[in-house]
């Protein structure tokens, strides 16, 4: 493994993306659903911890709006083919989960520009409702689960100093416990 690269688990990527999006402003319900749409574009397509930095590192709110912008792609479509265009364009990493439920439940996409990553910005997504190939999430998974998701480790720190911003660390919360017991 490069000295560039760490591996970590799906469950760090989640855990950290959740801490990190509350340190920078987004409610509970919206931090885990972010969190999994990152470790979903993490896994799957590279480049969502990247994506989630340069997203973060907007506005104050910015990643609140760009997930109130995702969330169109969260209910199956009344029609058999429809789009969605996004201005100023998307991150891959956030639609890239809910575009895999569609593909499940029968719809194929693509998008414009052709996405290669999860960092890829994405201005047109276009659905068509037919037999979906089945994709292989669930063995890129595994692997994930088995082996780990090799990330770069500069975005890991960067993330992990973002993160580490959440409330109190355990080993606070655990001191602060201990004074409790101790009396």
């Amino acid at each position: 493994m490069s000295d560039d690269i760490v591996s970590v688990a799906p469950r760090e990527i989640h855990d950290l993306i959740q801490r990190a999006s509350r340190v920078k402003g987004c409610e509970a319900s919206v931090a885990e659903k972010i969190a999994s749409r990152i470790t979903f574009s993490e896994v799957h397509n590279g480049g969502g911890i990247n994506s989630w930095l340069q997203i973060a590192a907007g506005e104050v709110g910015a990643l609140n709006e760009t997930f109130r912008l995702s969330q169109v792609l969260d209910s199956i479509p009344s029609e058999n083919s429809s789009s969605f265009t996004w201005e100023p364009p998307i991150s891959f990493a956030l639609i890239s989960e809910p575009l895999n439920l569609l593909q499940s439940h029968g719809f194929t996409w693509s998008c414009e520009p052709e996405v290669t990553t999860g960092e890829s910005l994405v201005e047109h997504v276009y659905l068509i409702e037919e037999a979906s190939a089945n994709s292989s999430t669930n063995r890129k998974l595994a692997t994930a689960f088995s082996e780990g998701v090799q990330v770069d480790k500069s975005d890991w720190k960067d993330l992990t100093d973002i993160a580490a911003n959440f409330l109190l660390s355990e080993e606070i919360l655990d001191d602060a416990e201990s004074l409790l017991t101790n009396e």
